[in-house]
């Protein structure tokens, strides 16, 4: 299809969707590897995810159509990043730790509820 403005061809969408597979299958393939060669030292392993990911990576931000758009919305991201009000320090750590003794509260009820209800079943039978 040509664009009559230009004079340039536009690239269609199933080349795009071809490419986009591509990056998947590169991704999955790297991922595939590094768990069957589990024998392997870390780095080797590392290097075996790496590169198909970094590969990937170049694969989506150069060759795809969508590149200018992803690049445009990773730059807005970051200037909304950088609007956000985050709260002070301490406060960011006070609020982590009353999340942490929640969490382990919730945990130690949880655990207790379920201890009682397996004592419970169990003098039943």
């Amino acid at each position: 299809m040509r664009d009559r403005r230009r004079g340039v061809q536009r690239k269609t969408g199933r080349e795009n969707v071809a490419k986009l597979c591509l990056a998947a299958a590169l991704v999955a393939g790297g991922a595939i590897g590094f768990s069957f060669l589990s024998q392997q030292p870390l780095y080797v392993r590392g290097v075996i995810l790496g590169v198909p990911l970094l590969l990937s990576g170049l694969i989506v931000l150069f060759w795809c159509d969508a590149s200018p758009s992803l690049i445009r919305y990773i730059k807005d991201s970051v200037v909304e990043i950088k609007k956000v009000v985050w709260p002070p320090k301490n406060e960011a750590w006070r609020n982590t730790f009353f999340v942490l003794v929640f969490t382990a509260v919730l945990t130690l009820f949880l655990w207790l509820v379920d201890s009682f209800l397996v004592w419970l079943f169990t003098q039943s039978t």
